[in-house]
């Protein structure tokens, strides 16, 4: 797992855990729209590094096998 994907999924289960326990206290719901929020934009910047990390590892294999071919 990467090191981004693991901080990702911690702060994830910080934000879920931080919002179990406001519905527990009685807080009102109109800050679990903003929760929401948060997690959807981190689970996006999640996907988003997944795969610029597949992106980049395509590329620069691609981009060994172009660099050995050109010695032979």
């Amino acid at each position: 797992m990467s090191a981004e994907l693991f901080y990702a999924r911690a702060i994830i289960a910080y934000v879920h855990a931080r919002a179990d326990r406001a519905r527990r206290e009685g807080f009102n719901e109109r800050g679990a729209s903003a929760i929401e929020w948060a997690i959807i934009s981190a689970v996006v910047v999640v996907l988003a590094l997944v795969v610029a990390r597949v992106i980049q590892g395509v590329v620069e294999d691609n981009s060994n096998k172009i660099e050995q071919g050109s010695n032979t």
